[in-house]
């Protein structure tokens, strides 16, 4: 029998816990909900995310931008480190045109194949 995973953040579908049998899928909405939790958003599990919405309102500078990337890669081994290595995190700022492109460069612990993830903000 396949593996089947829940929906993460957790949601209901139409026959009750909506699941998924993509493991890479489970894996991507674990990795997002790491980047737009902010630390000290849930109750029980306060270091807990990296809050990127966040950087919508600060200046794209060079600082700004590896200060980010530390934080990005840090949140995430803290948080995801037992099932994925990170091995890149480039933040590539237009503020131009008031665009920031994360780019994500992992492998699951599992089996250690590379995988990229880019989310434009």
């Amino acid at each position: 029998m396949a593996d089947r995973f829940m929906f993460y953040p957790f949601r209901f579908g139409a026959q009750g816990v909506a699941l998924t049998n993509d493991a890479d899928r489970h894996l991507r909405d674990k990795i997002e909900a790491v980047l737009f939790t902010s630390p000290g958003e849930r109750v029980n599990n306060p270091d807990f995310g990296v809050g990127l919405n966040k950087a919508l309102f600060e200046t794209l500078d060079d600082l700004t931008i590896s200060a980010m990337e530390f934080r990005i890669s840090n949140g995430l081994d803290r948080d995801l480190g037992s099932e994925i290595n990170v091995e890149e995190v480039t933040l590539t700022a237009d503020p131009n045109n008031g665009s920031l492109v994360l780019q994500l460069t992992f492998s699951r612990v599992t089996d250690l194949q590379p995988r990229n993830l880019e989310i434009q903000l």
